[in-house]
Order: structure tokens, then sequence, then C-alpha cells
């Protein structure tokens, strides 16, 4: 339909041209201005191209045709074609998958964690986590130190009372870790961290000046 439609108005417009070319030679009538789909053609060359083209626009108005104006050298508007439209392609939203949490019984000292920091995320008292290791020393812990995590305990009252309110922005620091960031709110793991800001190394921030934080 809009391939016929596009020969029909090309064929228009070069009749146009070709009368208004073979009246050219001698006097042309008055002009009015006032002329509708059954006038005939009259006037100036320029005027019979500008009826042809307000013809051929109207038609594709009518029929609702994405448009592009052609021109010739002296610039004025000479035919209108039709021109396809690109589709566009619906872009997918990403998806984060929650995190579950899994309290581990055992775990490996990051660089930046707390016993503190470490009782809270995994959700266990302070001093069972502490009687779950004698003789750990909670102010000299080294990374790569195993620690075992009590299975039956519970962080007395609300884990992120007190420390950073999310979700948040955090503006990373000088060699600091996720595990670092999660342990500035309590009750974040720091597999939500990596999943939500798509980091590759936990320990290599170097990357990032923000993290987004759920």
């Amino acid at each position: 339909m809009k391939q016929s439609l596009k020969l029909i108005l090309i064929a228009l417009v070069g009749l146009f041209l070709l009368s208004a070319c073979t009246r050219s030679a001698s006097k042309p009538p008055a002009y009015d201005p006032t002329f509708g789909d059954d006038t005939p053609l009259f006037g100036s060359v320029d005027d019979q191209i500008r009826y042809a083209t307000s013809t051929a626009a109207a038609i594709i108005a009518k029929y609702n045709l994405p448009t592009e104006i052609i021109h010739n050298p002296q610039g004025t508007p000479i035919v209108v074609t039709s021109t396809p439209v690109p589709t566009a392609t619906p872009t997918a939203t990403p998806t984060v998958t929650p995190i579950v949490p899994v309290v581990p019984a055992s775990w490996e000292i990051q660089k930046g964690e707390t016993l503190e920091c470490l009782a809270r995320r995994f959700d266990v008292s302070l001093e069972d986590l502490k009687a779950a290791n004698p003789g750990l020393d909670a102010w000299n812990l080294k990374i790569g130190q195993k620690i075992d995590i009590p299975q039956n305990s519970k962080w007395p009252g609300e884990r992120s009372t007190g420390l950073w309110p999310r979700p948040d922005i955090w503006t990373v620091g000088p060699d600091e870790t996720v595990y670092l960031v999660a342990c500035a709110y309590g009750d974040v793991w720091p597999e939500e961290i990596i999943q939500l800001n798509n980091i590759q190394d936990p320990n290599d921030l170097s990357g990032y000046t923000e993290l987004q934080i759920p």
C-alpha cells in the first residue's frame, strides 16, 4: 500500500513539473492563491511546485506515512517521499536476584572486618561468638584467620542500630574493601554489595568512586 502511494506521489509531482516547464514559455494566467483539490495547474513554476508539494503532503498525512522533504539545488521542495521508521527495541530492565543469607559454620577473616561486625552480619551474639572461639584476640584479628560461627544465637536488638542507614551511596576511600563497607551497615552482606555493583574483586575497589548499598 505504502509503496503504491509512493509511486503515485512521484508520478503526480512529475506531471506537475512537466506541465510547469511546458507552460513557462507562455505568459501564465493570473495567480489565485485560493485553490483546492479540483483547481487546474496555473501560475508560475514555483506556484505549481508548491501546489504539487502540498497535495503530496496531504495524501501522506491522510495515510499517516512517515515523510521526508527532498529539495532541488535551488532549495525549493519538489517532492515528498515516504521513509521507513525503524521500530525501537525495548530495553530489558536488569534484575537483581535477592541474596538469601545463610549463616556459615565458619568464616575466614577479610580485610576491614571486626568481630562485632561479623556478629551483626551473621545475627549472633558477640559474647556467643567469642565463646565459640576461645583464645581469640578480638583486637588482633588477622586476614585469613578462620573462626567458628555459632548456629543457635541471636544478636540482641536491631543489627543496624547506631550504624549507617540504608539504602545508601558509599564513597569509596583508599584501600577499602567490600567487606569493610559491609561492616559499616551491620546487616548488609558483602555478596549483596558485590552483586548490586557488579564487582569482580571484592578486595580491589580501585575502579570505583561510589557503591550502591541495598
